[in-house]
This record gives C-alpha cells, structure tokens and sequence, in this order.
C-alpha cells in the first residue's frame, strides 16, 4: 500500500477542480493552492473565517496603498502575499496571545480555579483556542482575486471547488482524512 501525503492530494485535485471552473465559469477558485488548503479545513469553519477576514485585510490595506503609489504586475502580487504574511503572523500572534491570558488567568486565580476552568472549557473559548489561520501564504493569495475578479466572485468559486475537493478526498482516501482530522484535534496552539 503506497502511502499518499493527504495535503498533496488535496492541492492536486484541487488544481483538477480549479482549471474545471475556470474553463467552464471563468471563475477563480482564489489562486491555484488555495481550494486543497481549504478542503482540509472545511470542518475548522472559525479557522476558515480567521483566514478569510485576513484576507480582506490584505485586499483592504493593499487598496489603499494603490491609491497613494503605483501598483500592479509582479509588484502588486509580492505586496499582497507579503502583507496577506504580515497579517496572518499579527492574528495568529493575538490568538496565541488570548491563549497565554487565558493560562495566567487560571494561574492567577486562587480559590475561584473551578469557575476558570469553566470558563476555560466553555465551546467558544474553545474554539478560539483551537482556532489558527489556514496558511501564511493563503489570505495573500486569496486577496489577489479579490482585487482580479471581486470579492463574492472568489468566494463564490473557492466555496465551490473545496467542497468538491474534500468530497473527492471522502471517495478516493477516507482513511487518510479521518487520520488527517484526527491529528489536527490533538494539535492546540500555544499549548
């Protein structure tokens, strides 16, 4: 039995399902990694919308600085996949920093430790704890089709074309998905 990496099968079919609809619709999935990363993550929707909202930072704040400076070409890519990283750091670094206050709240606490706990265990703390962007890389990309063909427009297609990669990835390997899922349960930020 050939062991598969689930990730590399997932952008490649992914790539299957993005020149799909690009050559039928003419939409773009959000760059050509984008809708595997996204398949993988589909169950993860607070990381999903994590990823997302830096993402239209990204397109936002590069807006702006078009407005003041030339930018477009190579130019304009660099600039949004290197300030989509910017972002995606900051974020990351706010909800790793949620999770440390969360930890010297419950040290702090003397006799009230039942109650942070609860509130430590309560599902939305939780799930922000759990919660982390997709990929440095991926709210840059998704912010350039943002600016090419418009925000719904690449919502619309990066939505399509995960959900039809993650229901080839349940056809083709869904043991390595249960496994994939799995692993990502055990895996806390800043713990």
């Amino acid at each position: 039995m050939i062991a598969l990496n689930i990730l590399a099968v997932a952008i490649g079919v992914g790539l299957f399902f993005t020149l799909l609809l690009t050559q039928t619709l003419g939409l773009a999935a959000g760059g050509l990694v984008v809708p595997g990363y996204v398949a993988l993550q589909l169950t993860d929707p607070l990381s999903l919308a994590i990823t997302l909202v830096a993402a239209l930072i990204t397109y936002l704040i590069v807006r702006v600085i078009a407005s003041f400076a030339i930018i477009y070409g190579r130019r304009q890519t660099i600039i949004m996949i290197l300030t989509g990283y910017l972002i995606a750091g900051l974020m990351d670094l706010f909800l790793g920093n949620i999770v440390n206050w969360v930890d010297l709240q419950m040290i702090a606490g003397g006799g009230d430790a039942q109650a942070q706990v609860a509130t430590l265990e309560s599902s939305f703390m939780m799930s922000i704890m759990e919660s982390s962007i997709v990929g440095y890389i991926i709210p840059g990309l998704i912010a350039i089709w943002f600016d090419r063909q418009g925000v719904l427009q690449t919502l619309c297609g990066l939505a399509v074309t995960a959900v039809l990669v993650r229901l080839a990835l349940i056809i083709i390997m869904p043991e390595s998905l249960q496994m994939y899922e799995a692993s990502q349960a055990f895996q806390m930020p800043g713990w």
